[in-house]
């Protein structure tokens, strides 16, 4: 039903694949963030992803979401990996993928370890300015993750945890960070050739008030006419 909607309404869907893999080593996790390094995902053990049950697993049930979300129009990318959660082989994973399904553009590492291949480079940005940069390799940059404004209207949040990027205390303040953020980093930078801006995120969910709308769906934190005026380009 989900999916027939966003048939229906003109919605574009980035499907991401569950992640999987064992207890994942921070600094690994957290390197193309903090560092700005990329780590090979060949190497296994490092991602967590040395069990070959579980590869093997996560590959199978791959080509079954491919074999039943393919025929959805709404489906607009592939995304096998988010954030390094399980990452491996996604040079191989991302041609697989396109072999199944060659309609399809495919965000291999969206976010985290890029391994310089594909139509893409997938950025994920919080805690700093994002400045444009051309890709080296001629690929199309997308700003995959960005934002994470918090702000909690009570009585409709899942439970106590606050986590996020920015903590505003009252819708206003809310509206004027977003139109700040998007009128001196993302417009900007879609000036110069940015192709894609996802913000983080369209609702709040169980550990996380960052959402433009509450997790019970009740409160629209900012009118949808003020944040088109904020997101448009003109």
């Amino acid at each position: 039903r989900w999916y027939y909607h966003c048939d229906r309404l003109g919605m574009l869907v980035w499907q991401d694949m569950i992640n999987g893999g064992g207890s994942y080593n921070p600094a690994v996790i957290s390197a193309p963030l903090v560092t700005g390094v990329h780590l090979s995902d060949k190497n296994h053990k490092l991602f967590a992803r040395e069990d070959l049950e579980g590869r093997i697993e996560y590959e199978t049930e791959l080509n079954e979401m491919i074999e039943l979300l393919y025929n959805c129009p709404c489906i607009a990318m592939w995304v096998p990996f988010n954030e390094g959660w399980g990452q491996f082989d996604a040079t191989r994973i991302a041609e697989k993928i396109a072999n199944a399904d060659p309609t399809r553009t495919i965000d291999h590492a969206s976010g985290w370890h890029d391994q310089k291949i594909g139509e893409t480079k997938s950025l994920h940005v919080y805690f700093k300015k994002y400045v444009f940069k051309p890709d080296k390799l001629g690929r199309a940059v997308m700003l995959t993750e960005f934002g994470g404004y918090n702000y909690r209207c009570a009585g409709h949040s899942f439970g106590s945890v606050d986590f996020g990027y920015k903590k505003l205390k009252s819708t206003v303040d809310l509206q004027k960070a977003l139109e700040k953020l998007y009128s001196e980093q993302i417009k900007p930078a879609y000036k110069q050739g940015l192709s894609a801006a996802v913000y983080t995120q369209l609702s709040d969910v169980e550990e996380e008030v960052n959402g433009l709308v509450t997790y019970d769906r009740k409160v629209v934190k900012l009118p949808p006419e003020i944040m088109r005026k904020i997101v448009n380009v003109e």
